[in-house]
C-alpha cells in the first residue's frame, strides 16, 4: 500500500502496482455529502473538461457502472476495498442518519405501543421487523435482517 498526497491535505491509499500510474496526476479531495473522494482534472490539451474520480480510473469503470468503498472511506482506494455494485447494493452500504434518535439505523421509537420498532428497506420497500423493549434489541433484530438481505454489503449496527 502507498500514500498519495492531495494538493488540499490529506491522502489516498493505492496499491503498490496502481501508484505510478496515478501518481503523474495531481489529486485533490472534493467532498460528496460526508465521503471525501479523490479527484483530478481532465484536459483536453491545455482546457479543463472534466474530473475523473481515483476510485473508477482504478477499477476502468464505465459510465453508469458504481464503485462501493466496503469501508466507506471514499480515500481507501485499495482495489480489496473496492467493487463493483447496483445502486440499491450501495444503498445497503449508508451510514446511519444524521436524523436519527435512537442511535441505531433502522430503529425507531413507536409511540402508539412505547416500543422500539425495527424496520429495513429491501427493494424500495420498507419491511417490518417488529416491535422489542429496548433500541439494542430492535438493533439485534436489524443486523440480524441486514445479513441475511445484504450479505456482504450490509452494514451493521454496532451494539
Amino acid at each position: 500500500m502507498k500514500e498519495i498526497k492531495l494538493t488540499n491535505g490529506g491522502v489516498a491509499l493505492v496499491d503498490d502496482e496502481d501508484f505510478e500510474e496515478l501518481n503523474h496526476f495531481r489529486w485533490f479531495g472534493h467532498s460528496e455529502g460526508t465521503t471525501i473522494y479523490a479527484w483530478r482534472h481532465q484536459y483536453n490539451g491545455h482546457r479543463k473538461y472534466g474530473k475523473v474520480k481515483m476510485h473508477r480510473q482504478i477499477m476502468k469503470a464505465n459510465p453508469g457502472e458504481i464503485i462501493d468503498h466496503a469501508d466507506r472511506n471514499g480515500l481507501n482506494n485499495q482495489k480489496s476495498n473496492l467493487r463493483f455494485c447496483l445502486n440499491s447494493q450501495n444503498l445497503m452500504n449508508t451510514r446511519i442518519r444524521s436524523d436519527n434518535t435512537s442511535g441505531f439505523k433502522g430503529v425507531t421509537y413507536h409511540s402508539q405501543n412505547k416500543r422500539w420498532r425495527a424496520t429495513i428497506n429491501k427493494d424500495g420497500k420498507q419491511v417490518s421487523l417488529g416491535c422489542y423493549g429496548t433500541p439494542e434489541e430492535a438493533a439485534f433484530a436489524y443486523n440480524k435482517a441486514a445479513f441475511e438481505l445484504f450479505g456482504e454489503f450490509a452494514r451493521p449496527n454496532v451494539v
